[in-house]
């Protein structure tokens, strides 16, 4: 057979086209079969023809379940996830239900979430100015504009595929900590609430660096950039299906489920997760309260050293001999003329 030879599709027996094959590890597929495959699928290539063969056939099922499901809470706003809360399932797609037919999105049981982190991806563009010749010049040093865009990221327990990203903005959002910024990380950590799994923050792409601060990229660190602890870089507890997140105060929901521990200005949490002494020098140096050498003992921490304390008394001075009557003494008067000493 020549190099360009049609060949069939080994599904539907159909001629392939020269430019509609889909190879797979030991066939080929036609455009139109491959259409029939998950969204999620992303490893045809090393799909064996018995291995793509039960995948269609998990797809002509998943029409079933597809009429079965009947979603009674939507998140997010671009590509959404339905969630049928009475069965457990959700689907995702940027669809509306009811014209979900030519699409056949995935059923997937909420249990067959193994995890799922938010990742933050930075990009940035460099601003220009002018100099007086009117040409576009870079600042010295050079600056930028940061733009964020948010995916929730989900591994799974499918035997056709392990994973997916679910994409939260339309748009690529300016500014760390602008309302948009805000916004979108707060609906990627309500959706793991919702969902009841596990989630964490991942700073990724750009230069790691917002304003000049180096941001932590690694998965679940609360290090969000500036200084400030991150609250959500602390896996999530699990939380059932109607379960509502609790107010932090602001308006903002606390995932936790408890009080956010204060933390303002410069007052940085003791990394060792011990609370520190309150007695201190009055300053706080390096972001931690610094303690007192002074005021620490063998009486027990931060207590006041007592005066009477021997290791810190002046020693007495020996005899003395009287100037008047030659007697001898220890104290302060003589004890022969009664002479001060």
């Amino acid at each position: 057979m020549g190099l360009f030879d049609k060949k069939n599709c080994d599904f539907c027996g159909e001629k392939i086209g020269m430019l509609g094959n889909r190879k797979l590890e030991d066939g080929n597929m036609c455009k139109d079969c491959a259409k029939k495959l998950s969204p999620f699928c992303d490893d045809r290539r090393r799909s064996t023809v018995e291995q793509i063969r039960q995948h269609l056939q998990y797809r002509e099922e998943n029409k079933n379940a597809l009429r079965a499901f009947s979603p009674t809470l939507t998140l997010g706003e671009d590509k959404k996830i339905y969630v049928d809360q009475m069965k457990g399932n959700f689907v995702v797609s940027r669809n509306k239900p009811g014209s979900w037919t030519e699409e056949n999105p995935d059923v997937m049981p909420i249990a067959s979430i193994t995890s799922c982190g938010l990742d933050i991806d930075e990009d940035r563009d460099e601003i220009y100015t002018q100099n007086g010749q009117g040409q576009r010049v870079s600042y010295n040093p050079p600056q930028y504009k940061y733009y964020y865009n948010f995916k929730l990221k989900f591994l799974v327990n499918n035997p056709y595929f392990d994973d997916f990203e679910v994409k939260l903005n339309n748009f690529r959002v300016e500014g760390m900590g602008s309302m948009e910024y805000n916004r979108y990380q707060k609906m990627g950590m309500d959706i793991m609430a919702a969902l009841g799994v596990n989630g964490a923050v991942n700073m990724t792409g750009g230069m790691g660096m917002q304003g000049g601060m180096p941001m932590n990229g690694a998965m679940g660190m609360n290090n969000m950039g500036y200084g400030q602890p991150n609250p959500y870089g602390q896996p999530m507890p699990q939380q059932g299906m109607y379960g509502q997140p609790q107010q932090m105060g602001y308006g903002q929901p606390n995932p936790y489920g408890q009080p956010m521990q204060q933390n303002m200005g410069y007052q940085q949490q003791n990394p060792y997760g011990q609370q520190m002494p309150q007695g201190n020098m009055g300053y706080q140096q390096g972001g931690y309260q610094q303690q007192n050498p002074y005021q620490q003992n063998t009486y027990g921490q931060n207590q006041q050293m007592p005066q009477n304390n021997a290791a810190f008394a002046q020693p007495a001075s020996a005899s003395w001999t009287c100037d008047c009557c030659g007697n001898v003494n220890e104290g302060a008067f003589c004890t022969g003329c009664g002479n001060k000493r």
